[in-house]
């Protein structure tokens, strides 16, 4: 394989099978008849001391790479790089200063301007040796 041939590296898809355990998903690829990958790992941007655990949902589309094999013969290993806003799926906010997180039962976490907002469909617990109320 040509290492400088990316679109062989880099390709978009859908998520198809989700392996929640393990923190792989399987894609179907458009580009390629439908067909689908092996199992890919999700980014994530702590795994050891420090944990987070995100997974995209079935039907996400997502930003995949694979790595150059290295026998110089196809691609080797893949990763899931996160997902894709699109015309069908569209961004929440608009607003580049805001995060926030918005599940699929309507319940968001959202900061604007030192200020968080939390709104939950069902209960908020909140577990600390102390809890101080401002």
């Amino acid at each position: 394989m040509d290492i400088n041939d990316l679109s062989k590296l880099f390709f978009t898809g859908y998520v198809s099978k989700r392996n929640d355990d393990k923190g792989t998903v399987i894609v179907t690829r458009p580009d390629k008849g439908n067909v689908t990958t092996k199992e890919l790992a999700v980014l994530q941007r702590g795994t050891h001391a420090t944990k987070e655990y995100w997974m995209p949902a079935i039907d996400d589309q997502v930003l995949c790479m694979r790595l150059p094999n290295i026998s110089g013969k196809g691609t080797g290993e893949g990763f899931v790089l996160g997902a894709i806003y699109s015309d069908v799926d569209k961004p929440k906010e608009s607003n580049a200063d805001v995060r926030s997180v918005r599940f699929p039962d309507g319940s968001y976490v959202k900061y604007e301007g030192g200020n968080i907002e939390i709104h939950a469909t069902g209960n908020v617990t909140i577990t600390g040796a102390n809890i101080y109320l401002n």
